[in-house]
């Protein structure tokens, strides 16, 4: 099922597609629309705010819009206007707005699941840089599955979003959308996939893999730490494979190969699946071990739980992202924290230049995580 979610504003203003996508409208047959649009028996219009205060409709814009002291209308004035909204209330909106304006002010975020931590954490960094542009953010999750993506991406068009910003699951060819909408502002997150058309912000997996990994082979000593991953398809799972590889080869493990265990899918599931595997396999847990995300970590913990009837607590963990319940595990565990917020802040900036109009070019931005070491 594609999920939506709007954020900041209400939803409602988003369920319907924007008008302007079936035909023109300008100047005063816009204004007039806006305002018969408004429910009166609930809210108030500008026009009905200016004629019961007796101030003009340019100056109710102006307070309402936050501009009264650029343009020094008098404190009287203005209190005049804002005892009144108060009292009444106020509404724009915002699909009559966008036949005047041909923008609705808001911007889509697709990612693969709204649960996952990172992604939740990604989309509330995201919502208050919108929200300090006056911009509504919306979302939709995927599940990893490119055609649900594709239709998120077909429905936010249809709905006329100024941008989009996209955690891919597939390469970003996208040639349908940008043949419909050439100049459609857009930004690559999470998923750095090799392209050339659009602007991609993502953690720099290579550095956080070697960051781990070097930290848990010296934990470690001469005990060998496998890594549990899944969904390699992903550049980001790649990338922390080429850094564990690295710092595995350096410590003398030759055949770093064999401490990969991979799945094809990033859950529970795949997570306990491969330490069976590894335990049928050897008679035993290992020692000590890393794996690519806390779906998988939580498939594992599982999974030696089972076998062993608790979790040995000289067990050394490693993972990919981070959650406030690892605290209440006894081992030691160094967890990767990505940083969202620096993320989220260079994809709005790259959005809001291409929505003012602005080339972007398709940079690859790179952004450092930290290492949180637990007991």
């Amino acid at each position: 099922m594609l999920a939506f979610q709007a954020s900041g504003e209400s939803a409602h203003q988003l369920i319907a597609p924007i008008p302007m996508l079936a035909f023109q409208a300008s100047g005063e047959s816009a204004h007039q629309l806006i305002e018969l649009c408004s429910d009166s028996a609930m809210t108030k219009t500008i026009k009905e705010i200016a004629g019961e205060t007796g101030v003009s409709i340019t100056t109710v814009r102006l307070i309402i819009s936050g501009q009264a002291e650029k343009y020094r209308i008098s404190a009287k004035t203005r209190a005049l206007v804002e005892d009144y909204v108060a009292l009444h209330g106020y509404v724009l909106h915002h699909a009559a707005r966008s036949l005047k304006l041909k923008r609705t002010d808001a911007v889509g975020l697709i990612v693969p699941d709204l649960a996952n931590p990172f992604f939740a954490r990604l989309m509330a960094a995201m919502e208050r840089h919108c929200r300090s542009q006056n911009l509504v953010l919306v979302s939709a999750s995927t599940n990893d599955d490119p055609a649900l993506e594709m239709r998120a991406i077909d429905n936010f068009l249809a709905r006329g979003v100024d941008g989009l910003v996209v955690a891919p699951c597939q390469p970003p060819t996208y040639k349908s959308v940008l043949n419909r909408k050439p100049k459609l502002a857009m930004v690559l997150v999470d998923r750095d996939y090799p392209q050339d058309r659009f602007p991609a912000v993502a953690s720099d997996n290579v550095e956080s893999g070697m960051a781990l990994a070097r930290q848990m082979f010296s934990d470690a000593g001469a005990e060998p730490v496998d890594f549990f991953c899944a969904y390699t398809a992903l550049p980001s799972i790649r990338d922390r494979i080429t850094g564990f590889s690295e710092i595995a080869s350096e410590q003398g493990w030759a055949d770093w190969e064999r401490l990969v265990h991979s799945a094809a899918e990033d859950s529970v599931a795949s997570g306990r699946l491969l330490m069976r595997n590894f335990i049928t396999a050897r008679g035993a847990p290992p020692r000590a071990f890393m794996t690519s995300s806390l779906l998988v970590l939580e498939g594992v913990m599982q999974e030696v739980k089972s076998a062993l009837g608790a979790i040995p607590e000289d067990l050394l963990i490693g993972t990919f992202d981070d959650h406030a319940m690892l605290d209440f595990l006894p081992n030691r565990i160094y967890s990767v924290v990505q940083d969202e917020k620096t993320l989220a802040a260079l994809a709005f900036a790259s959005i809001s230049e291409q929505m003012a109009g602005r080339a972007v070019e398709a940079s690859h931005m790179t952004v450092p995580s930290r290492i949180v070491r637990r007991n």
